[in-house]
């Protein structure tokens, strides 16, 4: 007879439970541990190690393959070049093919951190229980398709369509960013910048810590392959079509050992009981199921892709697990996650995509428990029960105040995000030519001043609270805006002060520096304030080539002529000098009376650049100023034939045929220019409709 044993306590009721001795014939065996898991998880140690390893031979050396890492393909789309990443990537889509997602089980870092939460977890006696949704678990492929395909899609059909139609560039649609220009390809296996597309450190850590950790603390196990990962976007989709399975003999005695140890939330008992194998694209062979099958039941094997597998007619299917919410809560929440992306990317001009996305996913979670916080009597969120007999508890009201913070903060990112679009719109109809601005004496009109200044309101509008603002910092590019911004409106001392924040930042563009020096020129600064302010720039980027052309051609006018051919022949002298360096360089030179010296540079480049226009079209220049006008002219004709629709190579082209006294092909050549400027008129606009 059963022994009777200590009284239960539940729910103020004392119930004595039996205690059962002996262990009953039909119990089930405990689960074998996995065999592949220290397999696995060895292998992941060691991606971590030829991580460190690279990020070691970086530092060292100072040059290293480009990272290894699908996110790089975008760049390769893109602007052509060819990385270590888009190999990677597309070899692991292709093996995809053969072998199902076994790449993202065994070579994804951040499946390597996701599984050592869940193991600690479940040494807290914590089982990450999968938040079941259905509309969210697109989410991965919708990112995949616009981070990969879209970027493609824009240049090949939505920007040749505008063009066709003939839209106004400033009347495109904000979300098309390209330029429609096909990408050049080249090879960027090699890089000296290691980790300029990767985010900082402060930002690394905090990304690793969402999308690692707290994803499957909230959303369970591999949450973020299921709700996250644009790469596994792809990867789904393809194992849909893999011939690599996990397949199932005929010893199965549906024990449901495989299901309690898949760590990807996948049913393998069922599916293996109705289909004869695993057809869940989240399967990421991880093989821990047919490790402890304890029939050896399961293999994996090449058979028929999932795709083209029907369940077997004569197998009732097992139901499934109820979603967790509603459909009508699927929507809502759906739309409320994609917002919070959108509202997150960027924020503080740090937060990368994919960490946008983890806290986007963990966002949306913590709406629907907030939400059935106000509903529901009792509610829980993995070990913690946040609501029980229709009252809050501890923790319910600590991971109530944490959702809301979160939720908040999206909240406020969103509205900065948001105000600086509008801020980047009414930016786009400032249409002030350059030219205009840059010109001594500049006055602005009315009309132009009262669109760059609402512009300008705007963004001072997200400035951080310091500054008058309720947003945070500008990053270099915004502060260059608002410097361009501030010009056109007629404030050179606020435009140059920006400028000078940005420059404070990081390494300032081209554009930036010129901008600087014709700012301080026209509001008055001396030759020297502008030499000081180039000096400074040169101080912190002594490689920056075009602040020491801008301070050559400043010390050129000062009548500092040693001096300024000095600076250029520093910039000539580099390893990192481009083209367009050493044409500055060359320009300057022949400025100061060295025309001698800027053809050595010239030739020089023409050896290493054999068919460059713009090396070309200066060469001739400097040999004209050195008298040698029948290899200038050979030298011009070469730049123009390279470059047959540069008119500024066709006009040179012909001065200095009319100065040679070739005035029948100084005459040919200028009809060439009018027959390039009316090719390049555009097309009369068509006729409009009725």
């Amino acid at each position: 007879m059963p022994t009777p044993a200590p009284p239960s306590t539940t729910c103020g009721h004392t119930i004595p439970l039996p205690v059962l001795s002996g262990t009953p014939p039909h119990a089930a065996a405990p689960i074998k541990k996995s065999r592949n898991a220290p397999r696995r998880a060895l292998v992941l140690i060691l991606i971590y190690i030829l991580m460190t390893i690279h990020l070691i031979q970086w530092l060292v050396v100072g040059m290293t393959i480009s990272p290894i890492e699908p996110s790089e393909s975008m760049y390769t789309l893109e602007l052509g070049a060819i990385n270590a990443g888009f190999i990677f990537f597309s070899l692991a889509l292709l093996s995809t093919f053969i072998f199902g997602r076994f790449v993202c089980g065994w070579g994804c870092h951040i499946v390597a951190l996701q599984d050592l939460c869940s193991h600690w977890m479940s040494r807290l006696g914590i089982r990450p229980r999968p938040w079941r949704t259905r509309l969210l678990l697109w989410c991965p492929l919708l990112l995949a398709l616009y981070m990969f395909v879209y970027p493609t899609f824009e240049r090949l059909a939505l920007i040749p369509l505008l063009n066709y139609f003939a839209v106004p560039r400033t009347d495109w649609p904000f979300f098309i960013t390209g330029a429609g220009r096909p990408p050049h390809f080249h090879n960027a296996l090699l890089t000296e910048n290691f980790w300029a597309t990767f985010a900082a450190w402060y930002i690394a850590i905090p990304f690793l810590a969402v999308c690692g950790f707290a994803t499957v603390y909230f959303l369970g196990s591999k949450a973020f392959c299921s709700f996250g990962c644009p790469y596994g976007g792809f990867f789904g989709v393809i194992d849909r079509f893999s011939v690599g399975r996990i397949v199932v003999s005929d010893a199965c005695h549906q024990c449901g050992h495989c299901t309690a140890a898949c760590t990807s939330n996948v049913r393998v008992h069922q599916e293996v009981h109705e289909y004869g194998m695993v057809v869940d694209p989240g399967c990421m062979k991880c093989l821990d199921c047919v490790s402890v099958c304890p029939n050896d039941a399961l293999s994996f094997s090449f058979a028929k892709p999932a795709a083209l597998t029907r369940a077997k007619s004569n197998t009732p299917r097992a139901p499934r697990p109820a979603m967790d919410l509603s459909w009508p809560e699927e929507i809502i929440i759906f739309a409320l996650t994609i917002a919070l992306f959108m509202s997150f990317r960027g924020m503080f001009n740090q937060v990368p995509m994919l960490m946008a996305a983890g806290l986007a996913m963990i966002g949306g979670f913590g709406a629907w428990k907030l939400w059935r916080l106000t509903r529901d009597p009792n509610v829980r969120a993995q070990n913690l029960q946040l609501k029980l007999k229709g009252r809050l508890t501890r923790a319910g009201y600590v991971v109530a105040a944490l959702f809301l913070l979160l939720l908040a903060s999206g909240a406020w990112s969103g509205w900065v995000r948001l105000t600086r679009l509008r801020a980047d719109l009414a930016d786009a109809k400032v249409l002030t030519p350059d030219s205009r601005v840059m010109a001594p004496g500049y006055t602005p009109t009315p009309a132009d001043k009262a669109l760059a200044q609402r512009a300008i309101d705007l963004y001072l509008s997200t400035a951080p609270l310091s500054q008058g603002g309720f947003g945070w910092s500008f990053s270099p590019d915004q502060l260059a805006r608002l410097a361009w911004l501030s010009a056109v409106a007629g404030d050179l001392p606020s435009a140059e002060g920006y400028l000078n924040q940005s420059i404070a930042i990081a390494r300032p563009s081209n554009d930036v520096v010129f901008g600087l020096a014709r700012f301080m020129t026209n509001r008055g600064a001396t030759a020297h304030d502008v030499e000081l302010a180039l000096s400074s720039i040169l101080a912190r980027y002594p490689e920056h080539a075009t602040a020491r052309l801008t301070l050559a051609r400043v010390l050129a006018a000062e009548g500092l002529l040693p001096e300024a051919a000095c600076e250029a022949l520093n910039v000539a002298a580099s390893p990192r000098a481009g083209a367009g360096d050493i044409v500055g360089a060359s320009e300057i030179l022949v400025g100061v009376g060295r025309a001698d010296e800027a053809v050595r540079l010239l030739v020089d480049a023409a050896h290493d650049h054999p068919a460059d226009p713009l090396i070309e079209a200066s060469l001739g220049r400097a040999l004209y100023f050195c008298g040698f006008k029948d290899a200038a002219i050979a030298h011009m004709q070469r730049a123009a034939a390279l470059a047959p629709d540069n008119q500024a190579y066709w006009g040179a082209l012909s001065e200095l045929l009319d100065d040679a006294g070739q005035h029948e092909a100084a005459a040919n050549a200028r009809k060439w220019i009018d027959t390039v400027t009316a090719a390049q008129s555009p097309p009369p606009a068509p006729p409009k409709g009725r």
